[in-house]
């Protein structure tokens, strides 16, 4: 079995894991808009629904279904997330700033040997960096992270992991687009291999959807192809683009 090692589930935002990224940026959703975040892959399928409750702040709950996966020796199961985004800081232009997100649950981007870590055995906290470059066409997310696993190989051991992501995304080269590259990993304890993924992420105001293929460097297949959508709801339906949010 594969221990599926808690981190941020940053794509659970409207600006990131929406389009099933694992990294995320600064950006959160105007106070009263909600989110809906849909992705089906080959590995998991994953709904989140995401509301700004409070100014600069969201909150995030969804389930992860995944499937079986005999290469892996894991079993199909469903697994939940919650946690909270707050938005520290922010530029101008509303394309690079910083936030911090915390919370329990389960990433299904990052895989390390072990057994099944339940939702609320495992805990995590990232800062988010977002740099922009090129008047927003270029953006560059850094995420280190640390997580917490109460209940390692359900020997009640304790397990301590260091979190790391990066991405970037390019606009302007498609219209309306953005190709996105980003590599994601965990150190520590609670080991995951090293993992990358490439996409395209179309925008509009209120509707973004993505395409990307993913695998770790050590060739065991996860995440494989995505497909994935965001839906903005609310009084304030926009969605910045260009690297604006």
């Amino acid at each position: 079995m594969r221990l599926l090692a808690a981190a941020v589930l940053t794509g659970a935002t409207a600006s990131a894991q929406a389009q099933q990224f694992n990294s995320d940026n600064q950006w959160t959703a105007p106070h009263g808009v909600g989110t809906l975040v849909l992705t089906l892959g080959q590995e998991y399928s994953t709904g989140v629904a995401v509301a700004a409750l409070l100014p600069d702040t969201e909150f995030n709950i969804g389930m992860t279904r995944f499937r079986d996966s005999p290469e892996d020796r894991t079993d199909a199961h469903n697994s939940g997330i919650f946690y909270v985004k707050r938005r520290l800081s922010e530029n101008e232009a509303g394309n690079a700033g910083s936030s911090i997100s915390f919370g329990t649950g389960i990433n299904p981007s990052y895989l390390s040997s072990g057994e099944v870590t339940d939702t609320f055995q495992s805990w995590f906290v990232t800062y988010d960096y977002t740099m922009a470059f090129l008047d927003g066409k270029v953006t560059w997310d850094l995420l280190p992270g640390v997580m917490l696993n109460l209940d390692k190989d359900q020997e009640n051991e304790t397990a301590w992991g260091f979190t790391w992501s990066t991405r970037a995304a390019v606009y302007d080269i498609i219209p309306q687009s953005a190709i996105v590259a980003e590599v994601f990993g965990t150190a520590g304890e609670a080991y995951a291999e090293p993992t990358y993924r490439v996409g395209v992420r179309w925008e509009s105001p209120k509707l973004v959807l993505a395409a990307t293929y993913g695998n770790s460097f050590d060739g065991s297949g996860s995440p494989r192809f995505e497909v994935g959508l965001i839906y903005l709801f609310g009084p304030h339906r926009f969605l910045c683009l260009g690297g604006g949010c």
